[in-house]
């Protein structure tokens, strides 16, 4: 079973692959969630100064105590018990996970109240234009060097599941978010 860091192609539904997860509380529920990416904190642009990690939807089967499910996936970030922990968060563990989805199928909804956030205009205008960097696998986001070989491309697009950002799957460069609005800063 392939660990998503050894993958050279997106993952597949029904799969099983070794999924980076994290013990801590999020909607509700202590358990090992699977994660994206590095612990980071999004201070620049974004505002978020605590350190945190993402929930990675495709692997993640849906409960009913989630509410705002889709949107809580889309960005925001997995504390532990009591909201953050003054310790940290802890090293994330491989473990065995089914792939449930191929990516967070209400982005556009994320996209939409993002628009409407001076501080996600900022984070969308810093990257757009960038170019990707390409490893031996596949691109890796410019913003937190996350690979994306393990994501599907929708319409030759690959969005970074961890903050959204949208990769010409051709030539690595940074699109534009599909909907802006304009924002009084």
């Amino acid at each position: 079973m392939k660990r998503l860091d050894e993958l050279t192609s997106p993952v597949e539904i029904g799969k099983y692959y070794l999924v980076p997860t994290v013990r801590a509380e999020w909607s509700c529920m202590v358990r090992d969630w699977p994660v994206i990416g590095p612990k980071h904190n999004d201070r620049h642009c974004l505002g978020f100064d605590h350190d945190h990690y993402h929930i990675d939807p495709r692997f993640v089967p849906e409960f009913s105590c989630y509410g705002q499910f889709w949107r809580l996936v889309g960005g925001s970030p997995i504390m532990s018990r009591g909201g953050l922990n003054p310790h940290g968060l802890p090293t994330p563990v491989w473990r065995r996970r089914m792939c449930k989805r191929l990516a967070n199928p209400e982005l556009g909804v994320f996209y939409e109240l993002a628009s409407r956030s001076p501080q996600w205009h900022c984070h969308f205008r810093e990257w757009t234009g960038r170019r990707a960097r390409r490893s031996g696998q596949g691109w890796m986001c410019p913003h937190r060097n996350v690979s994306l070989v393990d994501q599907a491309p929708v319409d030759g697009v690959i969005t970074c599941p961890l903050h959204l950002l949208r990769i010409d799957a051709a030539t690595g460069v940074v699109l534009p978010p599909p909907v802006i609005h304009e924002v009084v800063e």
